[in-house]
């Protein structure tokens, strides 16, 4: 696959719906669920803080009807330690008039796939 361009959050921002429910589990060390594009918009401000150069990509994406299955890859550099982190999630986007609802992270791409009821 191709290198991908590292993608610019505003346009994720762009389409948040105003009730969007962003869920931290799974993928990610916090368990945490964000309600609402501002809260959304704190945690990411937050998680990607602990980095120098930050950023993430989406790798993949599989389209289950009302919502988008992502394989999203982050990488920075650890501000405290100048080590390079890279790190690799699944992501569910559930979709409604062109907006997203409802984000939920997965460790596993089958996991991830389970969720919107679909298998490799």
């Amino acid at each position: 696959m191709p290198e991908s361009t590292p993608a610019d959050p505003r346009d994720l921002f762009s389409i948040l719906d105003e009730d969007v429910e962003w869920d931290y589990v799974g993928a990610f060390p916090e368990i945490r669920t964000a309600h609402g594009p501002a809260e959304v918009r704190e945690f990411l401000r937050e998680w990607a803080e602990a980095f120098d150069d930050f950023s993430f990509q989406a790798e993949e994406m599989v389209d289950a009807g009302n919502s988008v299955v992502v394989h999203v890859r982050q990488r920075g550099l650890g501000k405290e330690t100048g080590a390079e982190v890279e790190n690799h999630a699944w992501q569910v986007f559930t979709l409604r008039n062109g907006k997203v609802v409802h984000c939920r992270g997965y460790e596993t791409k089958v996991q991830a796939l389970d969720a919107v009821g679909l298998s490799e």
